[in-house]
């Protein structure tokens, strides 16, 4: 059974999968629109290492973030890792407010 750290991240991990299915969607439909037209969600000063226009490359980055972090158990890698889901639930909310105002 995983201690309650690792439940934690699973669990917000699961979340953000979740949400970013329905955003990647949005994008998708905006993009049709010709409406969103940004290259990368994240710039190049994030904590993300991969650089996409949709969110489901960054959930992969986070999901092998944590593979690795079970693994190793590594407190610098954990503090990457949730800094990176901090992020990635800020990006998506702020998407999801404008996106749900115009939508």
């Amino acid at each position: 059974m995983a201690d309650p750290v690792e439940q934690q991240l699973i669990d917000n991990i699961s979340q953000l999968l979740k949400r970013s299915i329905v955003a990647d969607s949005a994008l998708q439909q905006l993009r049709s629109e010709d409406k969103a037209k940004f290259s990368q969600i994240f710039s190049a000063d994030s904590p993300f290492d991969r650089k996409a226009n949709t969110f489901q490359p960054y959930i992969e980055e986070i999901a092998d973030d944590l593979l690795i972090w079970q693994q190793s158990k590594s407190k610098p890698l954990l503090i990457k890792l949730v800094k990176k889901i901090e992020q990635l639930f800020k990006v998506l909310t702020e998407f999801e407010s404008h996106y749900t105002n115009k939508g």
